[in-house]
């Protein structure tokens, strides 16, 4: 179980935060292209995206980084990370900048999965011969996708991410309100009222954080995700 303490007497903003990044929500919207089934709200517009990368010519260096996708979003793309990553020339700039040790840290776990299902993809492969040269492969298709597809979606969804923070406002004007938006996002979050302490069944030990970070995302398709980094317990969750 996961508790996340709420101040006695403080504003609960203390313990409740969110975080929205363009380039977070590029990697969301990869990992439901990457999906086997697309979920039903997003068929068409997942139809549509390939057809523009086969028509871009970008089809094949998809296939080829898809595995880094399939299964979760790579850390290198976290919304506290890249939070004031906008452009493409910010986010070019981002993986550069970017150490390559930190960004095999960051898919290794993708991989880790695929090759559970799969067999070992051609990317996997590459990394371990020559990280460097993965990581300028994948740092151009980023830059690729946000310019030629991504960066008009952002700015027509970008409004409904204005409307989500509204929403989380209000929640945190009281533990009420609160409760009742994060169980409206997933039941299984309850409170301890005797410690005033959020918690969150987990399938490990017992832990501990300071912080919840809310994470919403507009093309994230899969059930909330509650994860603990650092110090803090970080929520991904699908809005629309």
């Amino acid at each position: 179980m996961i508790t996340i303490p709420l101040p006695g007497n403080g504003p609960l903003s203390n313990a409740i935060s969110y975080s929205v990044s363009p380039l977070y929500e590029l990697a969301a919207s990869l990992h439901t292209l990457a999906q086997p089934t697309p979920p039903e709200r997003f068929f068409s517009w997942s139809e549509d995206k390939l057809e523009q990368f086969e028509s871009a010519r970008l089809k094949q260096e998809w296939q080829y980084l898809l595995p880094l996708f399939r299964y979760g979003l790579p850390d290198s793309f976290d919304p506290v990370q890249t939070k004031g990553v906008m452009g493409v020339d910010d986010q070019y700039e981002y993986f550069v900048s970017l150490p390559t040790e930190q960004f095999v840290r960051s898919v290794t776990p993708m991989l880790d999965q695929w090759m559970q299902q799969h067999e070992i993809p051609q990317v996997y492969l590459d990394i371990k011969e020559d990280s460097d040269y993965v990581k300028g492969r994948f740092s151009l298709f980023v830059s690729s996708y946000w310019q030629l597809f991504f960066e008009e979606n952002w700015e027509s969804i970008a409004p409904q991410f204005v409307k989500e923070a509204e929403r989380i406002y209000y929640a945190v004007q009281s533990v009420p309100a609160l409760l009742s938006y994060l169980q409206s996002l997933s039941p299984a979050f309850s409170l301890d009222e005797e410690t005033c302490h959020l918690t969150y069944p987990s399938h490990g030990p017992d832990d501990h954080a300071q912080q919840l970070i809310l994470y919403p995302s507009y093309y994230y398709a899969q059930e909330p995700c509650l994860s603990k980094k650092g110090t803090n317990a970080h929520l991904l969750y699908s809005f629309s």
